[in-house]
């Protein structure tokens, strides 16, 4: 994936916040995820389509992590959330 090509979330997940981590549930799989909250920060900004790139911004003015550490590691994250059906690409 390029860092300008578009992610957003799938709508079929029900999802509550609980302390800034999110719980959700995917009710045609019967799946229900976790996320961390960083992972959670990160699904909050899926709910509109956004680039690798203004992820990975965000996240470094947020958080105390290089560039490249936190490219790979929203990258892993973004293709565990693909794997799931959870996330999908979008046109520019």
């Amino acid at each position: 994936m390029n860092g300008n090509g578009r992610i957003v979330r799938c709508e079929e997940l029900l999802e509550a916040d609980l302390n800034g981590e999110i719980v959700a549930l995917h009710i045609e799989r019967g799946q229900c995820y976790g996320l961390n909250t960083v992972a959670a920060d990160i699904w909050r900004m899926l709910a509109e389509p956004i680039s690798l790139d203004e992820i990975c911004t965000r996240l470094t003015e947020d958080y105390d992590i290089d560039s490249p550490t936190c490219r790979d590691e929203v990258l892993r994250l973004i293709s565990q959330l693909e794997d799931e059906g959870l996330v999908k690409h979008v046109a520019s």
